[in-house]
């Protein structure tokens, strides 16, 4: 076994032709001699020592050994076998070592392949292939192409892959089951017993083209090629579910049944998590090898790279993008587009619109690691339900644009991880656990439960989502969200001036392909100046500071621009909470009129007795006043941050056995 049987020798004539010579071993009075001779009937495989090394691979047949020798070159994970002699030495060929396999035939595109390639299935079908399939050549390729062509112009193995991939089944017309072409075997004498794959193996063999992977997360993954590009899916997804039951039924021309497909998954996933390499999945946006990663989400799974020089489309992007189900295409972006563009169609003064912008481009940005909060709030008839519509077009279309409040933190994250981008309309009110799970969410912090139905085993969720929020009331009452947020009042619009639903729409459509476009020249330009960018003074939103700083001039703004206008946003912002916290107006009062030189210290208790004093006696009653000591102690901790833009730095320190407060007055 393993020992070469002889080679197949490829001679050029000078008229332009080819001559074949086999040199084969033979064995004469027991004594083995090399001859210039064709092997006898039923011949050896081309390339049969390759089936014996890679018993579960799927075979590929071709016309010809230099076809074989080439098919080998692009398809390192199959085993090309041929007959030898070329094609009209099909019937002379011994075919039984590819019984209980998967088989494409790949002819050339003339017609003696195609009449080939049915010989050869018929001949597939007789030995008792498991399945076979043949392949149709590429569309105006010259005459005679094969896979030696497909090498000199230039293919890779993805290429090659796809066009396996999109093999048809082989049908014999002559053999049909209820008017429905079906594949069979020949028969066989009674006395010979036929062995048939068992069809788990059968559809593990299918699936053998998926490329399994896991997350650092343990969660497993495959990548598949469909329809000549490559797409990334949770093995444990419906779209993965789908693509494995069609790869059966190409296979077997059957459905697989229920449990089955559901063994056969959870054997993918223990292959992809304990055996297959460890990538970071990303989702729309992504920053890799220094470019900036968004994934259009359309059918060919293209994306845009975005870098310091520019931004191009990309086809067959290297980067593991995933996507839910939910998810939409953003349009292909136009180049030579000014953002000013975008202006009219956005109601809000100078100061909100470039606070708009500077969101959108954050959450363009694949390089982020935290994202500002966009409030939209304004009257009614301002349009913040459209505006927050559209803005989602620009960054993560979803089929589900505008969410309702989840009921709690699970279903927060849930939903953070089904898109990039979150938004929650007609938001009547936020709730303390909403804020805090909000904050978490913006700066990256994670989320971490239980499994459902599970006493032990965790579920977690580890990263950051641009979240919008738009209602009438104000959104930002607590003091750590509104440290996080880019809070936007939306104008009125004019009723002689509003559009109706489909004109404004229709618009907008045509509008959205540059205004995308401009925006990635501001990632760009980001991108560009980021690492030299320098700020004198860093608020809480640092990273983003920066971003906008070092985007401002692809955005045509002057230096400086943006951070007048987002430290005008916070002051604003901060005055609007400061003035619904009345723990905090009450103690800026205490301090400034009783000790305004040298501050005050003591314990939880004595300030809420010395604030009790001060206040009315409506608010002590008010489900907003704190009425024990330790909720006066946590009143103080989320007034900290209003107090300090009052001048007023609380400090906590212990001392024996007391806990004291210290509020001192500071320059500024």
């Amino acid at each position: 076994m393993g020992e070469t049987l002889g080679y197949v020798y490829r001679f050029e004539e000078s008229n332009g032709g080819k001559s074949f010579r086999p040199l084969c071993l033979f064995e004469i009075d027991k004594k083995t001699s090399w001859f210039w001779e064709a092997w006898p009937a039923p011949r050896p495989l081309y390339g049969l020592h390759q089936l014996d090394k890679n018993p579960g691979a799927p075979v590929v047949v071709v016309e010809g050994e230099k076809s074989a020798d080439a098919a080998q070159l692009l398809l390192p994970g199959h085993v090309c076998v041929t007959s030898p002699g070329g094609s009209k030495s099909a019937n002379k060929t011994d075919w039984s070592p590819l019984k209980g396999r998967n088989i494409v035939v790949w002819p050339d595109a003339d017609e003696p392949g195609s009449k080939y390639a049915d010989l050869v299935a018929r001949l597939l079908s007789e030995a008792g292939a498991s399945s076979v399939a043949v392949l149709t050549p590429p569309e105006k390729v010259p005459k005679g192409w094969d896979a030696g062509d497909a090498i000199q112009q230039g293919w890779t193995e993805e290429q090659a892959h796809a066009l396996v991939d999109g093999a048809k089944r082989h049908v014999d017309p002559g053999r049909t089951v209820n008017g429905v072409a079906k594949l069979q075997p020949a028969k066989k004498p009674r006395s010979e017993k036929t062995e048939k794959p068992k069809q788990r193996d059968t559809l593990l063999a299918a699936l053998d083209g998926a490329q399994l992977w896991h997350s650092p997360e343990k969660r497993a993954y495959a990548t598949i090629c469909v329809n000549g590009h490559f797409e990334h899916w949770r093995v444990d997804s419906s779209v993965f579910q789908r693509w494995a039951a069609g790869q059966f039924y190409r296979s077997t021309g059957g459905a697989p049944a229920g449990q089955m497909l559901s063994d056969s998954l959870r054997v993918l996933n223990v292959r992809a998590v304990e055996d297959g390499p460890c990538h970071t999945p990303l989702m729309r946006t992504g920053w890799v090898d220094g470019a900036s990663w968004l994934d259009l989400c359309d059918d060919a799974w293209r994306a845009v790279k975005i870098t310091a020089h520019g931004w191009e489309v990309v086809e067959n992007p290297t980067v593991k993008f995933i996507r839910s189900e939910t998810m939409a295409a953003l349009p292909e972006p136009e180049a030579g587009h000014m953002l000013e563009e975008f202006r009219s169609y956005v109601n809000a003064d100078d100061n909100d619109y470039s606070l708009i912008v500077a969101w959108l481009v954050a959450a363009l940005w694949g390089r982020a690691k935290a994202y500002p909060v966009l409030a939209l709030g304004g009257e009614q008839g301002s349009g913040k339900t459209t505006m927050a519509r559209m803005l989602r077009t620009l960054v993560d279309p979803s089929a589900v644009p505008a969410l309702a409040l989840p009921k709690d933190e699970r279903d927060l994250f849930v939903q953070a991880m089904s898109g990039h981008a979150l938004s929650f309309d007609n938001v009547s009110k936020v709730d303390a656990w909403f804020s805090d799970a909000v904050c978490r969410l913006s700066t990256g912090s994670g989320f971490l439960t239980r499994k459902l139905h599970s006493d032990s085993e965790p579920f977690w969720f580890q990263g950051s989502r641009p979240v919008l929020l738009n209602g009438i009331p104000s959104l930002t009452d607590r003091a750590d969200l509104a440290e996080r947020a880019l809070t936007v009042r939306l104008l009125r619009i004019d009723e002689t001036t509003r559009l109706s639903e489909d004109e404004f729409w229709q618009e907008w459509d045509k509008a959205l392909p540059g205004v995308l476009g401009a925006l990635l020249d501001a990632v760009s330009a980001a991108a560009r100046h980021y690492d030299e960018t320098k700020l004198d003074r860093s608020p809480r939103m640092a990273d983003f500071a920066r971003l906008m700083t070092a985007a401002e001039s692809g955005l045509g703004w002057e230096a400086g621009y943006f951070m007048a206008a987002y430290a005008a946003n916070r002051q604003a912002t901060t005055d609007q909470v400061f003035e619904s916290d009345p723990v905090a107006v009450a103690i800026v009062k205490f301090v400034t009129t009783q000790h305004p030189k040298n501050g005050w210290e003591g314990t939880a208790t004595e300030l809420l007795e010395a604030l009790n004093q001060i206040v009315s006696d409506d608010m002590r009653r008010s489900r907003f006043w704190p009425s024990k000591v330790n909720a006066m102690g946590n009143a103080v901790d989320r007034a900290a941050p209003l107090l300090r833009h009052k001048s007023i730095h609380v400090t906590k320190r212990s001392t024996g056995s007391k806990r004291l407060i210290t509020l001192t007055v500071t320059s500024g």
